[in-house]
């Protein structure tokens, strides 16, 4: 069959239009996501304070402090020689220099930013070995698991650099493209082990691609097994280069050893659902992804059972069992569902279909955006008040209080308002914060926790160390948390002096405090105590 110059011309123009439709639909599909990653600081209970801090003093504090600040509990004034590993230091300089030049609204814009790469370079796996809508579709699915975590944490490094990572891999490996940037990933891993713990991630990825390889060896097939060897042990060395040398290498591993806190992204889904903590967590989705993804392997092995991806298979297996038993790994599931699924899905579709996919690309494209507009609006209604760039409005009001009236400690503080603290009132030290790590499981179950909900305990503790102040979060749904609420409110010998819609300040009553309570103490009945 002859083409004329016209079919030609017509052909051109269906390329390009199916190209355009593509375009929009990604774009369209980013932009929903950009608005999901975008979630207002709630700085008052967020890590980011200590971090921002954490970046001010490397970059602009003393020798001595510089030190402190990566190998003790700096801001502490209870254990402040206890030995603690500054992982991610150097997310604190980035995220201090971003913040110098662009304020919290560049924050914002940095930590969506990264996110939007890490899913579009999965995104990017996806359709080059399967097909666009497929894989558009794929990630709307996705789109409450991968952005679940959307406070600004050096783990936003995680994301991006996995997905670097793995990109990079899935390409020279598998596809034999951009052979070159094989070389740089020992210095993504030597970055990576001074930005985010997850590090540790990056050798499980190139694990599941040595795996492969040291099949396709044996069976002396094509493979990249020596290559992949010679860059892994680069990427050791490499993961060597940090403040703390072997140690910091191995931290994954030791992180959690004296844990005395519960953190709620660290327990699993059966834990959570325990205690009915299900609100939000898209327990159900997952659970729905991993029932799709198992299907999909078994069908494709009842096909062919060559054709299964080895590589992708320990991934998926890697990072949900990760995912199941910390609930805070949600995202990197999810950004490995993509690639397996669409992966899966092209190898179950029969061919017929997928010619014929080609010629509907208009029904595809109306189909997944309206199913985008409404999963989003679902989900828009649930978090729509958190939406945003840089601040919550007033979150600041707090510590302004406490400077302005110049309120000086001891402080004792809760967990939660930790880094916030940090942030705003350094070089005061805190009673506590949000690193459990950094303080032992001692400290949480024979000090912080009891001292809540015994009066005996507190008195024994504030005669220690002379609490001046209370300044707490009363957001903090703790058992303990409420409980020594409810008794400072009831306690003669404190005066709540200021409180909003975040936090809580009482002031001792003694001489130094007595003209800031006489002007500002609150009434007891401004507050009141229900019971669930």
């Amino acid at each position: 069959m002859i083409l004329t110059q016209d079919c030609f011309d017509i052909l051109i123009i269906v390329n390009i239009n199916s190209k355009l439709i593509k375009a929009i639909v990604f774009l369209s599909i980013l932009f929903w996501y950009g608005i999901f990653f975008s979630h207002k600081i709630d700085l008052s209970t967020a890590d980011l304070g200590r971090h921002l801090k954490n970046g001010e003093i490397i970059l602009n504090g003393t020798s001595s402090q510089k030190w402190s600040v990566l190998h003790t509990n700096f801001y502490s004034y209870t254990l402040p020689k206890q030995s603690f590993i500054n992982h991610h230091w150097l997310s604190g300089v980035i995220f201090f220099l971003v913040y110098t030049w662009f304020g919290f609204t560049g924050l914002s814009i940095l930590y969506v930013s990264l996110n939007l790469g890490a899913v579009t370079l999965f995104f990017d796996t996806a359709r080059r070995s399967s097909n666009f809508w497929v894989s558009s579709f794929l990630l709307i699915i996705l789109m409450p698991l991968i952005t679940i975590r959307a406070e600004i944490r050096p783990e936003a490094f995680t994301y991006f650099l996995t997905a670097v990572l793995f990109w990079i891999l899935f390409n020279v490996i598998q596809k034999n493209r951009y052979v070159k940037l094989f070389w740089i990933l020992p210095f993504v891993i030597l970055l990576w082990v001074n930005l985010h713990i997850g590090f540790i991630f990056g050798f499980l990825v190139l694990g599941a691609f040595g795996v492969k390889e040291t099949i396709y060896f044996f069976q002396k097939k094509t493979n990249h097994l020596f290559k992949l060897l010679t860059i892994s042990t680069a990427c050791i060395f490499a993961a060597l280069i940090n403040p703390f040398f072997i140690k910091g290498l191995l931290y994954p591993f030791q992180i959690l050893n004296n844990y005395g806190y519960l953190i709620v992204e660290n327990q699993s889904i059966p834990f959570l659902e325990n205690l009915n903590f299900t609100t939000g967590q898209h327990f159900v989705l997952f659970k729905l992804v991993i029932l799709l993804i198992f299907v999909s392997f078994v069908w494709v092995a009842f096909r062919n059972l060559k054709k299964i991806d080895i590589t992708l298979l320990i991934l998926i297996i890697l990072f949900g069992i990760i995912s199941f038993l910390g609930i805070r790994n949600f995202p990197l599931f999810a950004l490995f569902a993509i690639p397996v699924l669409a992966v899966n899905t092209n190898l179950i579709i029969p061919n017929s279909l997928k010619t014929q996919t080609r010629y509907n690309i208009y029904t595809f494209g109306v189909m997944i955006v309206m199913f985008c507009l409404i999963q989003s609006a679902i989900n828009y209604n649930q978090i729509k008040s958190l939406l945003g760039l840089g601040l919550i409005p007033n979150i600041q009001a707090a510590t302004e209080f406490y400077k302005d009236k110049k309120i000086q400690g001891p402080i004792f503080n809760n967990y939660d308002i930790g880094g916030y603290l940090i942030f705003n009132i350094y070089p005061e030290k805190v009673f506590v914060d949000n690193r459990p790590e950094a303080y032992g499981a001692d400290f949480f179950k024979n000090t912080y926790i009891p001292m809540q909900e015994s009066q005996k305990k507190w008195q024994q503790i504030d005669k220690t160390y002379q609490f001046n102040a209370i300044f707490f979060s009363h957001r903090d749904y703790t058992p303990w948390g409420q409980m020594f609420l409810v008794s400072k409110i009831n306690d003669n010998n404190w005066a709540p002096v200021f409180v909003d819609n975040y936090n809580i300040i009482f002031l001792k009553r003694n001489e130094r405090n007595s003209r800031t309570i006489k002007k500002y103490e609150l009434s007891k009945d401004l507050f009141k105590v229900t019971k669930n």
